[in-house]
């Protein structure tokens, strides 16, 4: 098939199926609508095409361009990729389910509305682009390079992200949610709003990140290093925080309860108004750490060091203490009497009364 019975095919929204489509020029082609269908496409030249609402299922596509072509409600479904590039392309709207996309760039596109979902991604290069309500979910994942990109209200569900390189990238309102990004390093980078609850981030640098309203609920976080980072109002819930670095971070009315922080560093870190309810901070360095108003109620703070920390009315309500070492405590409310009572309250047994068997 030769591209003038293509053009013609997508004149009248047909189906191509079953044909071996090479090397064929259909630079700026209206191909809107047409489907494509076990079909062999390699080496063809999309450049600057419209492919609105086409749609592609289980296609080979090798060495194709699609550079500058706009790609508005099309649908990939069982398709392979290889070796194609999609510089600067318009995508809104696509997906690509159950794809292989392998060697493929995307450098600069203008991405809002797409997803990819249950496939495979490997040597992919997001490079600049802008990727705005993105979607990347139980997908295997290689080497992603997303350098420079702008991600919002973006999903990266349950995805093994640990080969990607985010380096220069921004979130915005982002969800990484049992994501896997062991070791990643985002020194400086700047976060809002993004969630990474379950995460896997052992070991990860957010060293000097601005991180604020951040979710690391139930998140992987030993070893992890915060110094300096920006983190206001962040949640750490039931994180495992065992020896992460926080030394000079702002922390201010972080919520910690529940979290296992043992042998953590929080050198003059700022943890004003903080809640550090039944967090562990057994043997943590909390050394000239701002902990005013901070509630640590039934906190383990045994072997801590809280040398030169500011306990102005912090709360130790029915701490662990044992071997921590204060200097401001003074200063701090200890066990709260009405709150003591009120947890050693136990239900009276019922008395059985006359005639009750």
């Amino acid at each position: 098939m030769d591209a003038e019975e293509l053009l013609r095919r997508a004149q009248d929204a047909d189906v191509v199926s079953g044909e071996n489509l090479h090397q064929l020029d259909l630079r700026g082609a209206d191909l809107a609508a047409l489907r494509f269908d076990k079909c062999d496409l390699a080496r063809l030249d999309l450049s600057g095409a419209d492919l609105t609402d086409c749609q592609f299922t289980h296609c080979h596509l090798t060495g194709c361009r699609f550079d500058g072509a706009r790609l508005a409600g099309t649908v990939f479904y069982g398709c392979e990729f290889d070796a194609v590039s999609l510089v600067e392309c318009h995508i809104e709207n696509a997906n690509w389910h159950e794809c292989t996309l392998r060697n493929l760039v995307f450098d600069r596109v203008q991405l809002r509305f797409a997803a990819f979902s249950k496939g495979e991604l490997d040597n992919v290069r997001f490079r600049e682009a802008r990727l705005e309500q993105f979607i990347l979910a139980n997908t295997h994942c290689g080497a992603l390079d997303f350098n420079g990109a702008q991600f919002q209200r973006a999903v990266l569900l349950e995805c093994d992200l640990r080969q990607a390189d985010f380096s220069g990238a921004r979130f915005e309102i982002v969800v990484l949610t049992k994501s896997n990004l062991a070791g990643q390093r985002f020194p400086g980078q700047a976060f809002s709003f993004t969630q990474f609850s379950e995460a896997d981030l052992s070991g990860c640098d957010f060293s000097q990140a601005r991180l604020p309203q951040c979710n690391f609920t139930s998140a992987r976080l030993p070893g992890a290093r915060f110094n300096g980072a920006q983190a206001p109002q962040a949640i750490f819930l039931q994180a495992d925080l065992e020896g992460a670095d926080f030394a000079g971070a702002d922390l201010t009315q972080a919520i910690w309860q529940g979290a296992r922080a043992a042998r953590a560093s929080f050198l003059r870190s700022n943890l004003y108004q903080g809640n550090l309810v039944s967090a562990d901070l057994s043997q943590a360095d909390l050394r000239g750490a701002d902990l005013t108003y901070a509630d640590l109620s039934h906190a383990n703070l045994e072997d801590a060091n809280l040398s030169g920390a500011g306990l102005f009315r912090a709360k130790l309500h029915r701490i662990r203490d044992r071997g921590a070492y204060f200097t401001d405590r003074a200063r701090a409310l200890g066990d709260d009497p009405e709150q003591v009572a009120a947890e050693n309250w136990r239900p009276q047994p019922r008395t059985q009364g006359k005639g009750e068997h």
